[in-house]
């Protein structure tokens, strides 16, 4: 690993899922993932919310997505410029819909790292002088799951709320029947094929890895609920 990699993301992470480790009553790994996931999605909210700005926009275009689609369906050269002018008009970005899944890419990676040789008492060495060693870390969690294996079980829950918490934040507009629609096949490849990917990937990753992303697919569905629930009372204030 590269020491700029190990000090701007590794590091960090590391020491702060130690610290939840050993901070806690009794030590317990998946309390310790479930502490760290909320600090990370309070760290990614702003960038989180703007990427669903982004697809809110995109939803509100799609009558007239639809308009130039039927005006040009013979000709897929004018098609796709007056869909490109349309986006630039508006600035929106129809590649939107995988803004959140980059952003999270880089700390995917370095929890993947974390969880996958953090088990290893040599990695205590990247402690801060601030955190406390625990000597080893215990992956058994809850009494019941060793999240240092895979678990398809786990895996299952983490699929499952990546779909919901997707199809929350995809625009409420019916799915296009248009072959390339760009926005339409982004929108269908976060929901079903990532989901997909998460169960497959169960089987060989460390548990905690679906662990975390389950707790952070749940803190996006009830914030999604939560904005759409002000957002509704905005509407009817405003009547």
């Amino acid at each position: 690993m590269s020491s700029l990699y190990i000090e701007l993301l590794y590091r960090p992470l590391f020491n702060g899922l130690v610290f939840f480790y050993t901070a806690l009553p009794v030590h317990d790994l998946g309390v310790s993932i479930i502490l760290l996931t909320m600090v990370i999605r309070v760290a990614l909210t702003p960038f989180l919310w703007k990427g669903q700005k982004a697809q809110r926009a995109l939803a509100a275009l799609q009558p007239e997505i639809k308009k130039i689609q039927e005006t040009f369906k013979n000709d897929k050269e004018k098609q796709g410029r007056a869909m490109m002018e349309l986006y630039a008009k508006h600035r929106v970005n129809p590649f939107s819909g995988c803004l959140a899944l980059i952003i999270q890419l880089p700390v995917l990676i370095a929890l993947f790292q974390v969880f996958h040789k953090g088990f290893n008492p040599d990695e205590l060495s990247y402690l801060y002088s601030f955190i406390q060693n625990p000597g080893s870390l215990n992956p058994l969690s809850f009494g019941v799951f060793d999240l240092s294996k895979g678990s398809i079980w786990v895996g299952a829950v983490a699929a499952l709320t990546q779909y919901f918490q997707t199809r929350l934040t995809l625009p409420s507009t019916p799915p296009s029947k248009t072959k390339g629609d760009f926005s339409q096949i982004l929108q269908n490849q976060a929901l079903y094929l990532f989901p997909g990917l998460i169960l497959l990937w169960s089987w060989s990753l460390p548990s905690a890895l679906p662990l975390y992303w389950t707790v952070l697919n749940i803190i996006g569905i009830v914030q999604e609920m939560v904005v759409r629930r002000i957002g509704k009372s905005e509407v009817r204030i405003a009547k």
